[in-house]
């Protein structure tokens, strides 16, 4: 509740009546103006239910917000002794949105915060693509221009994909990188490695070739 003349949101009770909506007589603390307020009504608990996704596999499960709540994509909540981040919300009325009262909320979205950041690899040779899928601590660093090495191949970052851009310059954090994408250097380049991400290896999506 705030002061209609100051502004101020600290008050004194003088008078209230009702039970269901009460009415308030209220005096400001700062300027002493009297005047009628609608008591805020008391917050409830909402359970509401959450789908988890980590990797490939997912789970449903509930979460209690509060019904005075707003909830946001990205932001983090603890469920299930998980860490886990808001990506996409599902309202009453099956829409997707980014933010949502909680009374309106029907499904939240989420990805758990508790693993490795899982990113695709894709290093170019000439038109020949090999694919792998990397898992990296969230916190790692991958910047354009980055010369890495995996499985004895040594490449150039030159492209980044993220969750909401793709990017040809700058640096990104492993948990919102989706791909990576680098050219493949010759065996004679004589380029320092920054990081060798073989042991970071968890699938091979195609077939590795010797261009040494």
């Amino acid at each position: 509740m705030v002061c209609p003349v100051c502004g101020n949101d600290e008050y004194n009770i003088l008078k209230s009546k009702g039970k269901k909506n009460v009415e308030l007589l209220v005096q400001c603390a700062e300027c002493n103006h009297v005047y009628h307020e609608t008591a805020p009504e008391e917050a409830y608990e909402v359970k509401v239910r959450v789908v988890i996704s980590e990797f490939e596999k997912s789970w449903k499960t509930n979460v209690t917000l509060y019904s005075d709540e707003y909830l946001e994509t990205g932001t983090i909540l603890y469920i299930d002794d998980k860490d886990v981040e808001v990506t996409s919300i599902e309202n009453v009325d099956g829409n997707r949105v980014y933010e949502c009262p909680v009374v309106d909320i029907k499904t939240i979205w989420a990805k758990s915060l508790d693993t490795l950041a899982r990113i695709g690899l894709s290093i170019d040779h000439q038109g020949n693509v090999i694919s792998h899928k990397i898992e990296v601590e969230r916190e790692f660093i991958i910047s354009i221009g980055d010369v890495g090495e995996v499985n004895g191949l040594k490449f150039r970052v030159y492209g980044i994909k993220t969750l909401e851009r793709n990017m040809k310059k700058g640096f990104a954090y492993a948990r919102v990188i989706k791909r990576i994408y680098g050219k493949l250097l010759s065996s004679k380049d004589k380029s320092k490695v920054k990081y060798d991400l073989s042991e970071y290896v968890v699938k091979v999506t195609s077939k590795e070739k010797n261009y040494n």
